[in-house]
């Protein structure tokens, strides 16, 4: 660790420290944007549920609107509902898209509802086309094609309804056969009156014109023929039995009546459309089987009738033509209730479906809320965790930092306080090869401290050395000059000593020149600072020792004299 932080400079180590808090800031900022992007996550998914549930409500909105406007159309029968019905079913359609939008879940709800809502759409079309079939009124499909059929049959049955005009000249006969036998002029004018009403009746029934002017022409020669017979009855002269004009324009009357004669006809008519109208304000099944049986009644009223076979087959037509359409339009009516009752089936099936996604996501959201409030809680504490590691280790790091920088620089005040004012002993401890301007500072002040002690021993044995040559020439016994011999011998050996010592340092920092040299012609014409700074304090160093050798050689030929001594 000393090594690395050796080789940074004091910029470095700081924009270092920078650099480390800013990571850690970033850290900060990156886990800060995590969270809030889980947040935001955790959020668009509890929107997904609201999009579900307001799409579901929508949905069940559209198709309340959807089944009313189907109810219109069933009620009273107007296109403009059905078109209504479609576009609703349209807007529907685009709901259960839009619910298919949001999730997997509401996916296959979409799938199960489109079934549905498809199913129910085709057969509301059927029952539609059906209800067209049968008549949306009662001049359009089956209804209005029976109604024109019945309201012909019923304008024909009218023509033979001359029951009471049969009736009327049954009694004119009557009255006339009575003014014979009692010979009463009341019957007389009873005969005549009747007469009358008879040809109000005429005047006023639906009878041809034909066939009523030709009945009229009838009653005219009737009644001009009836009057000389009452004179005659009255007088009572012969009659010849009742026989006259009169008599055969009766039975002329008679035989045109029995020619447009069909017994209770309109009647049956009436009734048959009673039983028809009863089925179509009530449904019930047990009407059409009237309505059949009464027409086979009216078919045996004119097959027994006197009516022309024209005539008949014209009623028979008519009559089988209104059955058909009839019972087609009973038909139509069962595949409507059948048709009905599965669009009924398909569409009640929707709204469960529908509230069962609402109920889902009502599920799923309570539990995604209990669980986001759990994770946001401990995303809480997390961050708090964070920012607390993140102030520890930013602390932290500008202490170590810090530590590192000052550490070195009390080192060398103490140094520089030792250096001023005593012997420095201790050293401030350097990396070799380092960058780092406090390490250049300690191992700048290592040299001098080191230089210092060098000029500081070579001077205090130099000076042991003079006092020495001092001592022993001012000798006057020999153990003055022995005891002086010893102390210049030991003069002699410590210089030699440290001169030993100059010699190493001299060769270290020869060395690293040599080093550096081999590094430079390796890579000629590229010299870093680092190594230009060390050839620097190399050829300082070896300039400072060789001041310190360049010394008078004559101590030094004595000195080695005395060792060999």
């Amino acid at each position: 660790m000393d090594k690395f932080f050796s080789r940074l400079r004091i910029g470095e180590k700081i924009g270092l420290g920078f650099t480390l808090v800013g990571l850690l800031f970033i850290g900060v900022v990156w886990h800060y944007h995590q969270t809030l992007a889980t947040v935001l996550g955790d959020y668009r998914q509890l929107q997904v549920f609201e999009v579900r549930k307001s799409l579901a409500l929508e949905i069940e909105i559209e198709l309340a609107a959807v089944r009313d406007a189907e109810k219109r159309f069933l009620i009273e029968h107007q296109e403009a509902f059905a078109e209504e019905t479609d576009k609703r079913l349209q807007t529907l359609h685009d709901k259960v898209a839009a619910l298919a939008a949001v999730d997997q879940d509401s996916r296959q709800t979409a799938a199960a509802l489109q079934d549905l809502l498809s199913t129910y759409e085709e057969r509301f079309h059927a029952v539609a086309d059906a209800w067209r079939i049968m008549g949306l009124d009662e001049d359009s499909g089956l209804q209005g094609a029976f109604r024109d059929k019945v309201h012909r049959l019923q304008a024909l049955a009218a023509n033979y309804n001359v029951d009471r005009l049969y009736t009327q000249l049954l009694q004119i006969r009557r009255s006339e056969k009575d003014l014979a036998l009692r010979q009463d002029s009341a019957y007389r004018d009873l005969v005549r009156r009747l007469i009358a009403e008879f040809r109000q009746l005429l005047e006023t029934s639906a009878l041809q014109e034909a066939v009523r002017q030709e009945l009229l022409a009838e009653l005219t020669v009737y009644a001009t023929s009836f009057e000389p017979y009452a004179e005659k009855a009255l007088k009572g002269g012969n009659i010849s039995g009742g026989k006259g004009p009169f008599r055969d324009a009766a039975h002329r009357i008679e035989a045109i009546l029995n020619a447009y004669h069909v017994a209770e006809l309109e009647a049956s008519v009436l009734q048959l459309r009673r039983r028809e109208k009863d089925f179509l304000l009530r449904g019930d099944d047990s009407y059409p089987p009237m309505v059949v049986a009464l027409a086979d009644a009216i078919r045996a009223q004119i097959a027994s009738s006197l009516i022309a076979d024209a005539d008949k087959s014209l009623l028979f037509g008519l009559l089988h033509d209104y059955q058909q359409d009839f019972l087609a339009l009973v038909e139509q009516s069962n595949s409507i209730g059948t048709l009905s009752r599965e669009m009924s089936a398909a569409a009640d099936l929707v709204a469960p479906l529908v509230k069962k996604n609402v109920d889902q996501a009502n599920q799923m959201m309570a539990s995604r809320v209990a669980e986001i409030t759990e994770s946001s809680e401990a995303r809480s504490r997390l961050s708090l965790i964070v920012v607390a590691c993140a102030i520890v280790l930013g602390a932290l790091l500008a202490v170590v930092i810090t530590l590192r920088i000052v550490h070195r620089v009390r080192l060398m005040a103490g140094l520089l306080d030792d250096l001023a004012y005593g012997s420095p002993t201790r050293r401030v401890p350097t990396v070799s090869g380092g960058r780092n301007e406090i390490n250049a500072m300690g191992e700048s002040l290592n040299s001098l401290v080191d230089h210092r002690a060098t000029f500081m021993r070579w001077w205090k044995e130099s000076m042991a050395e003079v006092n020495a040559r001092r001592e022993l020439a001012s000798a006057s016994s020999d153990e003055e000059k022995d005891e002086a011999m010893r102390d210049l011998r030991a003069a002699g050996i410590a210089k030699l000593q440290l001169l030993n010592g100059i010699r190493a340092r001299l060769l270290q920092h020869g060395e690293r020149v040599l080093d550096i040299s081999q590094r430079i012609q390796a890579a000629p014409g590229s010299v870093s600072e680092q190594d230009a700074k060390a050839l620097e304090h190399a050829a300082k160093g070896m300039a400072t020792l060789f001041e310190v050798l360049a010394t008078d050689d004559t101590p030094s030929s004595e000195a080695a004299s005395v060792f060999s001594a």
